[in-house]
């Protein structure tokens, strides 16, 4: 009905059943109080042959929305901004730094109240100012000849006092300033994880959104499951999930696995004795058209959804690098503790000499002192915060919501998290053939019936059949089967343009009974209430058959694989329409024509029937013994199915990137090997094709021979998937693997990496999988192997710049307070360095884009480490740089008059006066170091885009804009920070020839980096299984030819773990035939080990020695 504007508020309800009776129908008792199913129907208003009337589809269902609810659910109650915010304070360090902070503001207002701001030893000598480590710069000194001549008098003048005020201010400024650094972290953490969370919802929500078939208005057409309405009638096949509760109307074989609700192990049922469906459940076999019941909330598995909630995990990556993260902690923890003894050590050494020469500390000067040691703590906690790399988890994390985001534009739906990260390292991807590497859009194009063959099937081809009058039984009888031994259908799209709904291969039939001048909807619908029985298609049987009733007989209509359906047949119609035995030359002849097509690249499939006597007919056995023997064969069909124009490019940029490409496919062997010929994955020289049958007879020694050259496997099952993908793994390979079919969930599981189809998959395959390709395009496969890459080398990236700053800091900070110069940088200055580098940075090198160039290179594979030689180097050569710098300024500062501030001679002279100036001196001096600093990190996160000794750093850097704005802002808040941060930042004005030798300094980053990427590097390719290579001796790693292996587990990932070794003289002779020469494999001889390959193995033992250092031991990956 359409709903008025002007409805009575207080008017009946519509429909007569409440959505709490509907969700209640569990019983048959229940649905025979209600009328049965038609009562049901009329409750519900809806017409079992139209479904929901168009006219209320236009207005959205309102009113069946508002009455039953719609078919979504309450989301889990999510945490707000602030609870994120307050969850960031949990943080041990952040809360010690807190206290730490709180602390420092008490003891600084309490000393500026005691002591009027100021600290003295005596009558004028300022006790709390530090003095310069180093002689001042000669010619200011001159300034001061009359030095000596000074006397002990308290001289400060308006001036002078005035900006001691101001300078005394940090003494409690800084602990207010800490607070509020705190405070812009805790902001920075809350709005990340609050975009990640809000990420994950979203990531579900698209999981969820399933497409479902429903009649609506007479007309068979897909909607999104979050649109399905009680009342809705929807068609259901093997393989699709439940999508609400409901009960059968109609349909064959159908049994559901309901172990999700029930537990029960068993597949159950379907019938009118047994009606109703589960939501949540899925479809294991046959078909059923199905009432909707209940949606969303009052649905089965509505019910249960409101008990539970997801949680987002952290991946493989994220968990090694918090390993390595609090590798790196510990190491700044033992630093602080250390800082923190020497300066409390050298602390009270001066507090002794003090004590001896006063006797006793003046009133104001016990304050001071805690104030001191306060200092000392905050710096300590402070260190630990620098040298927690926080952002090691959170780059990975911003690179995956990045890439995860931009990979759905590239047609990829990326389910779990971890698959992202593992394509980078995919070294094998097993792909289906239809609708992956081919459209999907099939066409009949060469027919043989009637003993008579049709080539390029045309508009004129069903009057050349007509011609002969005694093919017009076997005409009728191909397309009775073609309307009725089938699940697709076929309707027009706004556009004029077909629309095919269903089985793309079962549309192509449908489309050429059209041709043939024949309406299957017409033909379905008057053969609809005859079906008695349908075997529904398996990738086990490779064929479909549905039974009818006739006056006095029962027909089988049968359609698969052709040489599949052929063997079944005993008889075929000849071109005179009469039966004719099948002999063992005819046999021959059809299975010539079979393979002829098929090595055209042709789909080819058989249809055949038979009738069988109402005397003869045992419906009860056909459960157990279906009638398919003795068949008739009726037409032979060439069905095209043209290859995607990009896959071969595609194809050979895998090939580029190290990848072994296969095809597993369930079609002919010649048809799969033409189709592979064309994209580029089959070569006849070097490959193997090899059908499913033949593989699943080889033992694992045979399967290890002819795996390095298994292009090609036809005719397989999802049990001989499952087995390749298996071994793959066993032999340590990184397998991604494709699947659209109920039966392939298995695989897909199994696989490093299972991507499921979008378009053709089932909803099994697609819960079994991690990513689903939108498109079902193999290009986009490829797109997500060049994500998985750029996410690795993301997270490498920020790595190589972290790392430098973590060296850098602790070093110079340790060795500063070692030798008695304090500590350079503040706490203040520490955070804010910590801001840049764990957040900020992060943000900017997780967000590179990938480029083409990441597939010009080998897979990472599982043997990878985090840090790569090339990585060391650069971290090296940067915290040498720096350190040097750093520690030049810090020890030699005051001679250089660059590090030297201007001496304001209006002042005056007096000790306090020189006091002062000795102090500024100081100041000025650890303002330009930590600038120095700033800078040098600000331009080495441009070196640190490129990981791979890349000359250019700047390349591609325009298309970066989150970057550019980072680095620009960085530079601009350092600016505000040095010239307005006072007394909150310890810093002060530095004159524009200081500025200028630090951005110089800082600039050093680029030449430095240069040269080092100068240095020759032989890139040595990861680390492949042995059996891959066969080039290297048993001997050679310590064996005798034996296999050495770990089991893998789904989902084990991309680390260095124990090597698999297979040997070359494992691999055995290969025919050119494809087939393995056993014998010759075990007689094979092996080499004996060299002392060059020995010299080699040392060598590598060394290299990752260094990368095992810093490394903690993370396990494997899922």
């Amino acid at each position: 009905g359409v709903m008025g504007d002007n409805i009575d508020p207080q008017a009946p309800p519509r429909f007569s059943i409440s959505p709490e009776t509907l969700g209640e129908l569990k019983t048959t008792e229940a649905l025979s109080a209600q009328g049965g199913v038609e009562g049901l129907l009329k409750s519900l208003e809806v017409d079992r042959e139209v479904g929901i009337t168009a006219t209320e589809c236009e207005t959205e269902n309102v009113d069946r929305k508002e009455h039953f609810g719609s078919n979504t659910f309450k989301e889990a109650k999510r945490t707000s901004f602030f609870g994120y915010f307050f969850e960031a304070f949990k943080d041990t360090t952040m809360i010690i730094l807190c206290i730490s902070a709180l602390i420092s503001i008490t003891v600084g207002i309490v000393e500026a109240v005691l002591s009027d701001n100021t600290c003295f030893h005596g009558e004028g000598d300022l006790l709390h100012l530090p003095k310069c480590g180093s002689p001042v710069y000669p010619e200011v000194l001159d300034q001061y000849a009359s030095y000596n001549n000074l006397t002990a008098t308290i001289a400060a003048g308006g001036n002078v006092t005035a900006t001691l005020e101001s300078f005394e201010l940090g003494s409690w400024v800084e602990g207010v300033a800490i607070v509020i650094a705190v405070l812009i972290v805790g902001f920075v953490t809350a709005t990340n994880d609050f975009q990640k969370e809000k990420q994950f919802r979203e990531l579900n929500k698209k999981k969820n959104d399933i497409q479902v078939k429903v009649l609506r208005g007479g007309r068979h057409g897909e909607i999104s499951t979050f649109d399905l309405v009680v009342g809705d009638i929807v068609e259901l096949q093997s393989g699709d999930k439940i999508p609400a509760d409901g009960v059968f109307l109609e349909g064959h074989e159908t049994k559901c696995d309901e172990s999700v609700m029930t537990g029960e192990p068993d597949a159950v049922k379907k019938s009118e004795g047994k009606p109703f469906f589960l939501s949540g459940c899925q479809v294991v076999e046959g078909m059923a058209i199905m009432l909707v019941t209940a949606v969303g909330e009052h649905s089965e598995w509505g019910r249960i959804m409101k008990e539970l909630t997801s949680e987002s995990s952290e991946t493989p990556l994220q968990e090694k690098l918090d390993k390595l993260a609090k590798a790196i902690g510990k190491l700044g923890l033992i630093t602080a503790v250390l800082t923190f003894v020497v300066l409390l050590i050298i602390w009270g050494v001066e507090l002794g000499h003090t004590i001896a020469e006063l006797g006793e500390l003046a009133p104001g000067q016990i304050t001071c002192e805690v104030q001191s040691v306060v200092g000392f703590f905050i710096i300590a906690v402070t260190i630990i915060v620098v040298a927690v790399p926080e952002g090691l988890p959170l780059a990975v994390t911003i690179s995956l919501a990045y890439s995860v985001k931009r990979m759905m534009k590239d047609q990829n739906l990326v389910r779990h998290l971890v698959a992202c990260e593992t394509m980078g390292g995919a070294t094998n991807i097993c792909s289906d053939k239809t609708g992956t590497l081919t459209q999907n859009k099939m066409t009949v194009t060469d027919l043989w019936l009637g003993d008579t063959y049709f080539k390029e099937l045309s508009d004129a081809t069903p009057a050349q059949v007509k011609s002969n009058s005694a093919l017009s039984d076997a005409v009728e009888i191909l397309m009775e089967g073609n309307s009725i031994n089938t699940t697709a259908y076929v309707d027009k799209e706004d556009d004029g343009r077909d629309k095919f709904v269903g089985s793309k291969t079962e549309c192509a039939l449908l489309v050429m009974n059209r041709l043939f001048g024949v309406d299957y909807m017409a033909e379905r619908q008057a053969l609809k209430a005859s079906i008695l029985h349908l075997i529904p298609f398996s990738s086990d049987r490779k064929r479909m058959s549905t039974i009818i009733s006739k006056p006095g007989f029962k027909r089988v209509h049968m359609k698969g694989a052709s040489e599949m359906v052929l063997s079944l047949c005993s008889q075929y119609i000849g071109s005179d329409g009469k039966y004719h035995d099948m002999t063992a030359e005819k046999t021959g002849e059809l299975t010539k024509l079979i393979e002829s097509l098929a090595s055209d690249g042709l789909r080819t499939l058989c249809l055949a029937y038979k009738d069988i006597p109402d005397s003869q007919a045992h419906p009860d056995e056909w459960d157990e013994n279906p009638p398919e023997d003795d068949m008739v064969c009726v037409a032979i069909v060439g069905i095209r199915d043209p290859l995607r124009p990009e896959v071969p490019s595609a194809v050979q940029t895998c090939k580029d990137a190290g990848i072994f490409v296969r095809m597993v496919t369930g079609d002919n062997i010649l048809t799969a090997k033409s189709i592979a010929r064309s994209c580029g994955i089959f070569d006849d020289e070097t490959g193997i094709a090899m059908t499913g049958p033949e593989f699943r007879k080889l033992d694992d020694e045979e399967m290890d021979a002819i795996l390095p050259k298994l292009q090609v496997l036809a005719r397989s099952t999802p049990t001989d998937k499952l087995k390749l993908v298996r071994r793959l793994r066993q032999l340590r390979e990184v397998v991604a693997v494709t699947g659209d079919g109920t039966n392939d969930a298995p695989a897909l599981k199994e696989a490093d990496v299972g991507m499921s189809m979008g378009i053709s998959g089932t909803e099994v395959a697609k819960e079994a999988s991690d990513i689903v390709i939108m498109d079902d395009n193999f290009s986009s496969i490829v797109k997500a192997v060049m994500w998985g890459r750029s996410v690795f080398d993301n997270s490498r990236r920020f790595l190589q710049f972290q790392l430098t700053i973590n060296i850098v800091a602790l070093l110079v900070t340790f060795l500063s307070a070692v030798t008695g110069e304090g500590t350079p940088f503040g706490a203040l200055q520490l955070l804010w360095v910590n801001l840049i580098m764990d957040t900020f940075a992060a943000l900017a090198l997780a967000t590179e884009m990938p480029t083409p160039d990441l597939l010009k290179r080998k897979p990472y594979g599982r043997f990878e480490p985090l840090i790569s030689p090339l990585m060391w180097r650069h971290i090296i050569a940067h915290s040498i740089l720096q350190i040097l710098v750093l520690l030049l300024i810090n020890y030699g500062g005051n001679g250089f008059a660059l590090f030297v501030p201007a001496y304001d001679s209006s002042i005056g002279w007096s000790l306090g006066n020189y006091t002062y100036f000795e102090t500024q001196c100081l100041r000025y001096k650890r303002t330009a170091m930590f600038n120095m600093f700033v800078y040098l990190q600000v331009f080495n996160e441009i070196n640190a885009r490129k990981i791979m000794n890349e000359k250019n750093v700047f390349q591609g850097i325009h298309k970066n804009i989150i970057f550019i704005a980072i680095f620009f802002c960085t530079a601009f808040v350092q600016v505000i920070i040095i010239e307005l941060g006072g007394a909150f930042f310890d810093t002060t004005h530095l004159r524009w020839d200081t500025w200028l030798i630090c951005l110089l300094i800082g600039l050093c980053s680029f030449p430095v980096g240069f040269i080092v990427r100068l240095i020759p590097y032989t890139h040595k390719d990861p680390k492949r299984p042995k059996y891959m290579e066969g080039e290297d001796s048993a001997e050679e790693d310590g064996q005798d030819g034996r296999f050495e292996m770990e089991p893998v587990s789904p989902r084990d990932g991309i680390v260095a773990g124990s090597h698999v070794i297979l040997k070359r003289d494992q691999l055995g002779a290969i025919a050119e035939d494809g087939s393995v020469d056993i014998e010759a494999r075990k007689s094979r001889s092996r080499r004996s080990s060299t002392i060059e390959s020995r010299g080699r193995q040392l060598w590598r033992k060394v290299a990752s020695m260094t990368t095992q250092i810093l490394e903690t031991r993370t396990g494997r990956w899922r």
